[in-house]
């Protein structure tokens, strides 16, 4: 978490949004009163999303299933909500981290949106990818 808040620049609307946020963690109508833009349309802001998410990350401790589930729980752009949590608190706790009854359904990517990956399991792309970094 402390990675990703230090490459937030400090006078963003993410970092403001973010600052409201954090406090209110543990209150999902806190938290869409200090950070939603009701007036918004759409449900996809950067900003939004990523307060969102960390707020959830703490509310969870870290915990993948604690984080994940209040995130998507939170509404709006619930997906990315719970995507960013999700990987902030996976990498935390590894995959031991990631409940049994989760990763069993874990299996081959279908190549839906990149098919370069089609057929191979989701771990091996994460592997893969670790090893590019």
């Amino acid at each position: 978490m402390r990675a990703g808040l230090s490459a937030i620049p400090q006078d963003s609307w993410t970092a403001r949004t973010i600052s409201r946020a954090l406090p209110l963690k543990d209150s999902p109508e806190g938290l869409h009163e200090a950070v939603v833009i009701r007036h918004y349309p759409w449900t996809d802001l950067a900003p939004e999303a990523v307060a969102l998410a960390f707020a959830a990350y703490l509310h969870g401790d870290g915990e993948v299933e604690e984080s994940v589930t209040y995130a998507v729980s939170l509404g709006r752009d619930a997906d990315t909500i719970g995507a960013i949590a999700g990987a902030m608190a996976g990498a935390g706790r590894g995959e031991a981290g990631v409940p049994g009854r989760w990763a069993e359904r874990i299996g081959p990517a279908t190549g839906k949106c990149l098919p370069v990956v089609a057929g191979k399991h989701v771990l091996d792309v994460a592997d893969e990818l670790a090893r590019r970094l």
